[in-house]
């Protein structure tokens, strides 16, 4: 069904920027054929990693100050890569990003004398503390560090200090960047060690907002700028250590209230950690115990450098708060060199982890749990070992599937007879726990494929179901490799960059079909219970200069999004687990930088099209999978880079379908991956369901002339890249609801069960953030003398009675 105008493949010459006629998309909904297995909620997690040094801290844990254990890098680490708030030249004695605020007489040591506080014992660098001696009576001397705080959201800071010296007080201080005091408390000063815990209360805002970078031009909150300060004005010394700055609104003293707020809106269901690239690394003992106990370790995955404060009872704690199953994956690095020693995790290490997490406080590492404070376990049920193994910029890397999957039992072990394959982990976590579930490191099988690697494959047949549960597949749509190779495609195929966005979104087809490939191939090797875990998922390409930018802050990035749900959700019976990137969106203070924006803006199109998502499983809801066949404009898919191979007509338009199995509910979930023009499309369902009322929710692009539909948001606090239009509508009496679907817009059509009225999904289906102080109006476009849909804030979904009363099966 191809309408004039349309843009149906390749060869078109349509100049970027020119929109066609619309087009036509039919899907038909089969509810005569359902999956056997419940829809689970799980496809709405996150991933949690510690990029940088302002992802976890204060993005996640509320902690306002760099190095609070006063850690000396080595030099050979330390590099401009290190992110600071500001530009922080090194000093001579002060750990990086400390200065000094010194005068006559005033001098600095950096102490390792074993007398410190907090920090535990690094192999690398020096963890101490600073010594501040002032020999001149009137001089001052201390030390600072620049920081920036949320002081558009709260005033008052909690800070923690210990202190001890000759001096009799020391002075603790928030100052503007020039030195002026705007918050101040005297600590008293004796032989010992002290641990002092003021509150500072600003009397308001700063006037100096902190924008980071290449993100001027977004409207951020009003960060203020300030610096922290010690200070004495006393002859003598003193000593301090252990620096703690939160936020006085961090929910349970700890967590960024703003990021719980928006797992809690966005309706996430569980939480991946500690990583990421950062798992090879990770060796869960440093952040354990008292905070004054845990070792800092340098980030050699994302550079920075992490005080582990936030550790695995915090992680666990946070999955508490927000209501999220927790995911811990272990990581896979039985070799490192002599500099890396401690970061080594064996089967026995990720055994006492596991035992750490879900152990009696009868064995050994549950009474060590039980001495942290933390009595009852937290049963933790979903692990992995292993991220992205097969990667060269991994730790403990091999592009040997067997190798890793059985280690040194490989008949190609070769120059790696010492390896310890993942059959040994999963063992002796199993005996710890038999009840858990434990997941290997698979490989995106279209890269696989392009790399001619049969990864998947190998682990399916080295391994066996006693050990292994599923596959983590990681899916990121990076496109080509360059701007050069981008043009070099355009010429090859007489296309255009809008043929190039519209390939790299509508791909997310093709995914679902290999996932329930690779599901069928673990079936037919025995594989009865086996699930895939597609947990991250992200679309950041490589465009040509100057062209269109489908990525995440974009409705194409949140279409993106939407086909991929769409795939889980027809694969349902083998995709049980999925994530996107980030929690949920990049929401920590920007770091500066002149190089890229770091793209802190909640109001992402990615993380609003999970919430329209995400809020069918918010009521009480078995939702199953229902076929669904699409039909009428459609485009041919090149060979794009090593994720997207030939294919063709692939429908503009893509769908899923889930049928509520107590009550006849159906939900319908629509993308549109034409950039260019609308389609019409036509959803058929039963006769049944005629003259139903059904509830629409279309999120699409707001601007209504280009970069439609690329522009990026340009604010925080408003949708400005996004609109929602919510009305009641009722099917024709041929069982069809025809809609207008914009180019990169997502649908959501919930039809009613048969009582007569509409039911309305939570606050419009998408987070707060899309509606501001009050709802989005609904629109009810149903005839005169039916049923009138019902809404509200806060109205939520429900189901009625299991009795059927003539409903399809």
């Amino acid at each position: 069904m191809l309408v004039a105008g349309a843009v149906t493949g390749l060869g078109t010459g349509v100049a970027a920027g020119e929109s066609g006629a619309p087009v036509e998309n039919t899907v038909t909904v089969d509810t005569s054929s359902q999956s056997e297995k419940e829809v689970p909620e799980t496809l709405f997690g996150r991933l949690n990693e510690h990029y940088g040094d302002g992802t976890i801290y204060p993005g996640v844990y509320s902690l306002h100050v760099m190095n609070p254990t006063f850690w000396r890098v080595p030099d050979y680490w330390f590099s401009d890569e290190i992110d600071a708030f500001y530009e922080v030249e090194r000093h001579d004695t002060l750990p990086f990003p400390w200065e000094p605020v010194t005068g006559s007489g005033v001098s600095f040591e950096h102490r390792a004398d074993g007398e410190g506080v907090a920090g535990g014992e690094s192999p690398h660098g020096t963890v101490g503390y600073p010594r501040i001696t002032v020999d001149d009576a009137g001089a001052t001397g201390g030390l600072r560090q620049r920081i920036v705080l949320p002081d558009h959201r709260t005033l008052g800071y909690d800070l923690g200090i210990s202190v001890r010296g000759t001096v009799d007080t020391v002075t603790v201080s928030i100052t503007t960047l020039d030195g002026d005091v705007l918050a101040t408390a005297d600590l008293d000063v004796g032989e010992e060690w002290t641990r002092h815990e003021p509150t500072l209360e600003l009397d308001e805002a700063s006037g100096e907002e902190y924008v980071g970078g290449a993100v001027a031009q977004i409207d951020t909150p009003t960060y203020g700028q300030y610096a922290v300060e010690f200070t004495t004005g006393g002859t003598g010394h003193f000593d301090v250590d252990f620096v703690e700055l939160a936020a006085d609104d961090a929910v349970a003293g700890k967590f960024n209230p703003y990021t719980v707020e928006l797992l809690e809106d966005q309706h996430g269901t569980w939480l991946k950690w500690p990583g990421g690239n950062v798992t090879s690394q990770y060796n869960w003992r440093d952040g354990i115990g008292p905070l004054t106990e845990r070792t800092p370790r340098f980030n050699h995955a994302w550079q920075g450098m992490q005080p582990n404060f936030f550790g695995t009872a915090e992680y666990l704690e946070l999955c508490e708060v927000c209501d999220l199953e927790p995911e811990i994956t272990v990581g896979w690095w039985d070799n490192p060199p002599g500099w890396a020693a401690e970061r080594q995790i064996l089967p026995e290490d990720a055994a006492d982890w596991v035992e750490y997490a879900n152990g009696s406080t009868d064995t050994e590492m549950g009474a060590l749990r039980a001495e942290h404070g933390y009595e009852e376990p937290w049963d933790v049920e979903h692990w992995g070992v292993g991220n992205e193994v097969w990667g060269s910029w991994q730790w403990g890397d091999t592009q040997d599937p067997a190798l890793y999957a059985v280690g040194e039992d490989s008949p190609t072990a070769g120059e790696n007879p010492d390896r310890i394959g993942f059959d040994q982990y999963s063992a002796a976590m199993r005996a710890v726990d038999d009840s858990i579930t434990v997941i290997a490191s698979g490989w995106d099988p279209a890269e696989a494929a392009h790399e001619d690697n049969s990864w998947n494959e190998t682990l399916l047949e080295e391994l066996s179901p006693d050990l292994l549960d599923g596959l983590n597949i990681h899916r990121y749509q990076w496109g080509l490799d360059s701007p050069a190779a981008v043009e070099t495609w355009k010429d090859e195929h007489d296309a255009d960059d809008w043929d190039y966005n519209e390939v790299l979104v509508m791909a997310a087809t093709q995914l679902g079909e290999q996932l329930g490939d690779l599901g069928d191939l673990a079936e037919q090797k025995g594989y009865d219970d086996f699930y895939v875990n597609l947990s991250e998922i992200g679309i950041f390409p490589t465009v040509a200069g100057g062209a269109p930018y489908p990525g995440p802050e974009t409705m194409p990035g949140g279409a993106y999004v939407a086909g991929v749900l769409n795939a889980c959700i027809r694969e349902t019976d083998h995709v049980r687990w999925a994530a996107q990137t980030w929690v949920p969106t990049k929401s920590w203070v920007p770091v500066k930088t002149d190089d890229y924006p770091p793209d802190p803006n909640p109001l992402r199109p990615d993380g609003s099209v999970t919430g329209l998502y995400s809020a069918l499983f918010e009521g009480d809801f078995e939702w199953h999978s229902v076929d669904v066949d699409v039909a009428g404009a459609s485009r041919d898919l090149p060979d794009t880079g090593p994720r997207i191979e030939p294919m063709e007509d692939v429908p503009y338009v893509d769908a899923a379908a889930m049928r509520n199995h107590g009550s006849k509910e159906l939900a319908v979930l629509l993308a549109n991956r034409n950039l260019r023009t609308s389609s019409e499309v036509t959803v058929e369902l039963d006769d049944w369901y005629a003259h139903r009322p059904v509830e629409i929710v279309v999120l699409e692009p707001s601007a209504t002339e280009r970069p439609l539909p690329h522009a990026f948001p340009t604010s925080w606090d408003q949708p400005s890249n996004t609109a929602v239009d919510h009305r009641v509508v009722e099917v024709d009496g041929d069982g069809s609801v025809t809609i207008d679907l914009g180019p990169a817009s997502v649908a959501r059509l919930f039809v009613d069960n048969g009582r007569g009225r509409a039911d309305i999904v939570g606050d419009n289906g998408v987070w707060h953030g899309l509606d501001g102080e009050e709802d989005i109006p609904i629109h009810n476009d149903r005839k005169p003398g039916r049923g009138r849909g019902r809404g509200g804030k806060g109205a939520r979904a429900r189901s009625s009675s299991p009795t059927d009363h003539g409903r399809p099966d």
